[in-house]
């Protein structure tokens, strides 16, 4: 068997050589995860089952919890001629179009906050962070290898990877990063193989250019409208060329797999009694694309002696605060600040892993909990929808923004770690 051999920490430190640490998956969560740890003084392999990578999915929002971190990696300023910092957050009834509250965004946030709110594609960010750990001399990226086994000992953590055209690969390291996703291989290799819950509720998800979109689409804020079983969410992307829209939708799920392409006629059915805004924005978009939305219930732990996990293989989460790509990023700079420590101040790593859980399980599981809860507000109906309805329409803009301000200004390389 082949074998990528790399000094452990204790023959690394006897020669004044830096750790090795070795991450499973390069979706957003394991290549933020690398630019961090090159930070804290540590060598990375990254490694991924795709031959080559491309980002699937549509926009993304990143709230200033997650900006604040990626400013540490440059990559906010890689971002600056495509990402949009939007204006405002509007939400509206979808049944008869009403707006309903208006957040300010935008320099008011970023003032509040203290880093910007910003939407983007989330195969730009893929990209900005991908260019950049290509560039890096501590980074490796490796396609094409399927991690399927580990072997642990004292001294270190070795991942055994299947690729197509050769025999199986062996890679050591001082600790292994499972970053490989809702499906993740190093999630049931670390003894956590509880399957993924599904929510009851399908995203569907398209890009519609500017000049395809409605004209009330095409501005640059945030949009959320809310119905029975159902809400609406879309936001300019690629620097305003394109409007993402994802519609969510109470339903069974019956296909293989957790992701299918999506008829829009299907689609335009159930929002057939909105309003006229909410039909066309639906009926703008040429095709979709559908997801099962599932999470996982918290676990206890995530790391076991030279073993962890982050992003979505640690905590899955549904997409109503769109904090799932944030969290991963929050799970790689703590860890970063704390691997920092056993590198350069002889901190042991096991502490450190218990650390690492101690801080960021409680965290991941409120925000969890919150996503889950906000999904539920969304698509009210009868009496809870008048009642939420009317709570909106009296809620003065600057505060809409503050019941999730313990996300926003969280800063996960602070003193608590």
């Amino acid at each position: 068997m082949p074998e990528d051999r790399e000094p452990n920490a204790a023959e690394a430190a006897s020669v004044n050589i830096a750790p090795h640490v070795l991450i499973a998956g390069a979706g957003i969560a394991g290549l933020t995860a690398a630019l961090f740890l090159a930070k804290s003084g540590w060598r990375i392999t990254i490694c991924d089952r795709e031959p080559t990578l491309a980002e699937v999915g549509a926009g993304l929002q990143l709230a200033p919890n997650a900006t604040r971190l990626l400013q540490e990696i440059g990559i906010v300023d890689d971002l600056d001629d495509i990402a949009v910092e939007p204006n405002a957050l509007k939400v509206w009834r979808g049944l008869n179009g009403e707006q309903m509250a208006s957040a300010p965004m935008g320099k008011k946030a970023h003032e509040r906050f203290g880093a910007p709110f910003l939407v983007t594609h989330r195969a730009d960010l893929q990209n900005a962070l991908i260019k950049r750990v290509n560039t890096h001399p501590d980074i490796t990226l490796r396609l094409g290898l399927r991690l399927v086994d580990i072997r642990e000992s004292e001294a270190s953590i070795a991942g055994l990877f299947e690729v197509d055209d050769g025999p199986e690969i062996r890679i050591e390291a001082d600790l292994l990063v499972g970053a490989d996703g809702l499906w993740s291989r190093a999630r049931t290799l670390a003894g956590l193989p509880a399957p993924p819950r599904y929510s009851g509720k399908t995203a569907w998800r398209t890009i519609i250019p500017r000049e395809e979109a409605p004209v009330f689409a095409r501005e640059a804020d945030v949009n959320l409208w809310m119905g029975p079983d159902a809400h609406l969410v879309h936001y300019p992307v690629c620097g305003g060329r394109d409007i993402n829209v994802v519609a969510i939708i109470e339903d069974d799920w019956r296909d293989e797999g957790w992701s299918a392409p999506g008829n829009p006629d299907v689609l335009a059915s159930r929002f057939r009694s909105w309003c006229n805004k909410a039909r066309d924005l639906v009926g703008a978009a040429e095709s979709w694309k559908r997801w099962a939305l599932v999470d996982r219930a918290p676990e206890s732990r995530w790391s076991r002696a030279r073993m962890t996990l982050l992003g979505d293989a640690a905590h899955p989460m549904m997409p109503f605060l769109a904090q799932g790509a944030s969290q991963g990023i929050e799970d790689a700079a703590v860890l970063s600040t704390l691997l920092r420590k056993v590198h350069r101040e002889g901190f042991p790593l096991a502490t450190a892993l218990r650390q690492y859980d101690t801080v960021r399980i409680p965290r991941s599981a409120r925000v969890q909990k919150a996503a889950r809860q906000q999904g539920q507000i969304y698509h009210f109906d009868g009496i809870k929808a008048s009642l939420r309805d009317t709570a909106l329409r009296m809620l003065p803009g600057d505060t809409l923004m503050q019941r999730f301000a313990w996300i926003y200004e969280h800063n996960a390389l602070g003193p608590d770690v």
